[in-house]
């Protein structure tokens, strides 16, 4: 067969209308199995038909609506074309009788060396078709159980294949034309929206329900439920690895979340803990500073003390010479080494027991420094002469 003329086919294919029709053909010395159709127009929904190959014993065969065919195999020789014959033959079984089917007829199979010319036919007539259509095509031709590119689209004469053809072509356009609940955009990923506003990534998907649960199935078994009319529909879902790339991204953000959190929380801990360290180092310095006032308090308690004892001392030191000059006799000076808290009476035993009595009026408490006043001192020439009437006792002796 010439180029040309499978050109020819090709452009009556596809540009009218679709009637399909053609036979398989048969490779030389390989078994080949074909489809035997009879045409029965009387109603009958199951008959017997009696076939005839070239080379084999006549066999029979039940055949049942709509298609009545049956498929047979025919190893050819070198022979151009193989004529298989069929007619209606009762036959009898344990079941009863079948009928035979009413009609005869016979079909002649081309032989050839190879399927190149056909199987490059079939591919030259898929790349006509839309991607998802000739997807489909290809998934509905193997659940017929067709091989196009065994098949000879420019033999005109009909074959049990024609209307399975048919049916996959409308089928096809009918799964196509069927609304999909990713409509436009492309199922294997698209962007999408969830419930809440989640932006992500999803994918289109198809179910059916399979022993009354609803199960997930591929798009080649929603075309194999297309062509046996069963149900089926579609649905959207989240990418698996959008929605492993979504929970990852929202595990990071609840840690990301979490760790500002203890941040904060450890922020106004820290700034908790420096507020009492302040306060506490505040209140440590003003006692501190409230310790040194009372230190310096009592270093000058201390120093009014020394100062008054001193002056005491001084003052004591004025008398006791005082005394001495009016006694005639030294008392002993004490010295600025004595202690400042150290009571008066306990400095007068080192005076003189015979002194004792003279020193007695003198040990009687002090008065404050203000009565010693500086004038003191001059009084004490007056009363020098005091001890002048003494010698006047002389003549009484």
């Amino acid at each position: 067969m010439g180029a040309s003329r499978w050109c020819g086919v090709l452009l009556s294919l596809w540009l009218a209308p679709v009637a399909w029709a053609g036979q398989y053909v048969l490779v030389a010395g390989q078994a080949n199995t074909v489809p035997v159709s009879a045409r029965v127009l009387n109603g009958e929904q199951v008959c017997n038909l009696e076939i005839t190959v070239p080379g084999q014993p006549p066999f029979e065969r039940v055949v049942r609506a709509p298609f009545f065919d049956t498929r047979i195999a025919i190893t050819p020789g070198n022979e151009a074309s193989v004529l298989v014959q069929w007619r209606g033959l009762s036959r009898r079984t344990p079941e009863g009788v079948v009928n035979a089917c009413p009609t005869q007829g016979d079909l002649a199979f081309n032989v050839v060396r190879d399927n190149a010319l056909t199987r490059a036919v079939w591919s030259a007539m898929l790349a006509q078709l839309s991607p998802a259509k000739a997807e489909c095509v290809r998934v509905g031709m193997t659940h017929e159980k067709v091989r196009p590119e065994w098949f000879d689209f420019n033999d005109a004469r009909p074959s049990a294949e024609d209307l399975r053809i048919q049916r996959v072509f409308s089928q096809c356009d009918a799964f196509l034309a069927r609304p999909k609940a990713w409509g436009a955009q492309s199922p294997a990923g698209h962007a999408c929206t969830l419930a809440g506003g989640i932006q992500t990534r999803c994918e289109g998907f198809f179910s059916a329900q399979v022993n009354g649960k609803t199960q997930v199935i591929t798009q080649e078994v929603a075309i194999q439920m297309q062509l046996s009319n069963q149900p089926w529909s579609t649905g959207v879902r989240e990418i698996a690895g959008a929605k492993n790339k979504r929970a990852q991204l929202e595990k990071e953000r609840v840690v990301r979340l979490e760790a500002e959190e203890a941040a904060r929380v450890q922020a106004i801990e820290d700034e908790r803990l420096l507020a009492e360290k302040q306060a506490a180092e505040a209140k440590l310095a003003e006692q501190r500073a409230i310790q040194a006032k009372i230190d310096a308090l009592k270093a000058q308690i201390a120093e009014d003390k020394i100062r008054k004892e001193k002056e005491r001392i001084e003052n004591r030191n004025w008398l006791l010479k005082q005394v001495d000059k009016m006694t005639g006799k030294t008392q002993p000076v004490p010295t600025e080494a004595a202690k400042p808290t150290q009571p008066a009476s306990a400095a007068e035993p080192a005076v003189a027991p015979s002194a004792a009595p003279a020193v007695a009026p003198v040990a009687a408490p002090v008065p404050a420094p203000a009565p010693v006043s500086a004038p003191a001192p001059a009084s004490a020439p007056a009363s020098a002469p005091a001890p002048a009437p003494a010698p006047a006792a002389g003549p009484a002796k």
